[in-house]
């Protein structure tokens, strides 16, 4: 069975056939991300709708004043009634260059969780391989939802939508199958988990993936309470449970040669995901980035 803690790319495979990330690409991806960061907030700032950095972003906010040096991505929180206003506006401003892909929304969605992807970029990942969707760079955005104060509710809440999430993308994985992804999960530890991803997605087939993205999105959106909590999170409902206050008031910091916003209390939310956040991982701990095809600009 694959490690909760592990990611597919920290997995050992003898899998060949996906392209390794270079440090210079990894370099080249900062810079892109950034400027698509920039060109969000310019408009979104106006517009009175937050942009927070989340996960490994805040965490590099923090610890390093921008990206994690060896991170290939950019992650960042709204709270869903912000998210309903950058949905509203989010063609007139940004349809020109920008395509989102969210749960319920008119592109349709490769994940339970939003992503904004650059137009004229390509960066495929297996797991995508045959899926008909964009295949450029992109940003996820993680929701901030209201969770219920009653632990039983809480925790009752917290099962079904972890259900409803593995559901879902594991419907996606048997949807729209990849040979890369069965091939280097088969060689790997990972192999056990596949098996069960595979097996899952199938019986659950019966709807599309996007209805089953949907679904989960609607599922997780609640009332308004002290508590919070980021379903498509790395750990989960459960794991992401934080009280109300510390999110806010949230706080400007550092980001490259920006400003980004951060939780209030981004001590609190930051050793709740890593424990002592600002201890440098050993380099056979960092994550290695792997995917079939990188394009930075093309026509």
């Amino acid at each position: 069975m694959l490690m909760k803690s592990q990611h597919y790319s920290s997995l050992h495979s003898t899998s060949r056939d996906l392209y390794e990330l270079t440090d210079e690409d990894v370099e080249r991806l900062h810079e892109i991300l950034l400027d698509m960061y920039k060109d969000l907030e310019s408009v979104c700032s106006k517009r009175k709708v937050h942009l927070i950095a989340a996960g490994g972003s805040c965490l590099g906010a923090i610890r390093h004043k921008g990206f994690i040096p060896w991170d290939d991505d950019m992650d960042l929180f709204m709270f869903r009634s912000d998210f309903r206003r950058f949905q509203s506006f989010f063609e007139e401003e940004f349809g020109d260059r920008y395509i989102l892909l969210a749960p319920g929304s008119k592109n349709g969605a490769n994940c339970f969780l939003p992503r904004i992807f650059k137009k004229g970029t390509t960066m495929l990942n297996m797991i995508d391989e045959t899926a008909p969707y964009p295949h450029g760079i992109y940003i996820d955005i993680n929701i901030i939802e209201y969770a219920p104060a009653s632990p039983a509710l809480f925790k009752a809440k917290s099962l079904a939508a972890d259900a409803l999430r593995f559901i879902s993308y594991s419907v996606y994985w048997a949807q729209y199958p990849s040979s890369s992804m069965r091939d280097f999960m088969m060689n790997s530890e990972g192999a056990n988990y596949y098996r069960l991803r595979m097996a899952v997605g199938k019986a659950f087939s019966f709807m599309k993936a996007e209805t089953w993205f949907s679904l989960f999105d609607r599922f997780v959106q609640g009332r308004r309470s002290d508590v919070i909590t980021v379903p498509s999170g790395a750990r989960k409902y459960k794991g992401e449970k934080l009280p109300l206050e510390v999110m806010r008031p949230l706080k400007r910091t550092a980001f490259e040669d920006t400003k980004i916003f951060v939780p209030g209390d981004y001590d609190a939310y930051l050793k709740n995901l890593y424990g002592d956040y600002m201890k440098i991982p050993d380099q056979d701990k960092r994550e290695h980035h792997l995917c079939l095809k990188l394009d930075f600009e093309h026509e």
